[in-house]
C-alpha cells in the first residue's frame, strides 16, 4: 500500500529528498503547486486525493495566510482530512489557539537520519494519519448510503439532504461513489425529474 500525502511548503528546495526518503518508506508525497489561496489548496486536495497534509507553518514568504490558518480552514470544509503542522515555531503556533497541540510536529523530525528512531515514528505516525482517514471515508459511505436510502424513500430531512450533498462531494472527489450531478441528490431536482417523466407519459397517452 502506497500512503499518499501533500505537502505545502513556501520553500521548495528539500522537497525532492523528503519524496525520495519517504518513498522508501512506501509514501507518496505530493508538492503544492500553482496555489494561491486557501481555496486552490482544497481544490488541490480534492483533485489529487490526499489523505493526510503536512503543512509547514511559515508560509507567508509566498502565501498571505500561515500554516495554522491554511490548517483552520480545511478543517472547517474537509474535517476528516488530518493535518500536521511542521515548524520551528511550534509556541508560536501553538499560541494562535487555531489548531490543537497534538497536530505539531517539529520540522527538524523531517531532517533526522533516514535510519534513526525519530523518523521511524515520524513515519509511523504520517500513515496511521492515512488509516484513519481511509477508515473515515468508509464511514462516510455507510453514511451516504443511509441517507441516500432516505431520500429514496422520501423521508430525509433538509439538514440531512444538505448533508448527503456534503458527504457525496467528498466521495466523488475521492472516487468512491458513481460520478452523477449533485444536484439530482436533492429534492427539489427529484421533483422536477417527477414531474418531467409525468408529462412524458401524458404525452406518451396523448399519441396513443
Amino acid at each position: 500500500m502506497v500512503y499518499k500525502l501533500g505537502f505545502i511548503d513556501d520553500d521548495d528546495s528539500l522537497i525532492n529528498d523528503y519524496k525520495t526518503r519517504l518513498k522508501r518508506k512506501e509514501i507518496e508525497l505530493v508538492f503544492v503547486e500553482n496555489c494561491t489561496t486557501k481555496k486552490d489548496v482544497l481544490k488541490w486536495i480534492l483533485k489529487n486525493e490526499i489523505k493526510c497534509m503536512l503543512v509547514d507553518y511559515k508560509l507567508t514568504a509566498a502565501y498571505d495566510f500561515n500554516g495554522t490558518e491554511l490548517v483552520a480552514f480545511l478543517n472547517s470544509e474537509l474535517p476528516d482530512l488530518p493535518c500536521i503542522i511542521l515548524t520551528n515555531y511550534c509556541d508560536q503556533g501553538i499560541g494562535e489557539n487555531l489548531v490543537i497541540k497534538n497536530l505539531f510536529i517539529e520540522r527538524e523530525k523531517l531532517d533526522s537520519d533516514f535510519e534513526s528512531s525519530t523518523f521511524e515514528e515520524l513515519v509511523a505516525c504520517f500513515k496511521q494519519a492515512v488509516d484513519v482517514f481511509n477508515n473515515r471515508l468508509k464511514n462516510n459511505i455507510s453514511e451516504y448510503e443511509e441517507l441516500k436510502l432516505k431520500k429514496d424513500n422520501g423521508e430525509i430531512s433538509a439538514h440531512e439532504e444538505e448533508r448527503l450533498l456534503e458527504v457525496f462531494r467528498i466521495l466523488r472527489a475521492y472516487n468512491e461513489v458513481d460520478d452523477i450531478p449533485a444536484e439530482l441528490l436533492t429534492t427539489n431536482a427529484a421533483k422536477k425529474m417527477s414531474d418531467i417523466l409525468q408529462s412524458l407519459d401524458k404525452l406518451l397517452d396523448n399519441t396513443k
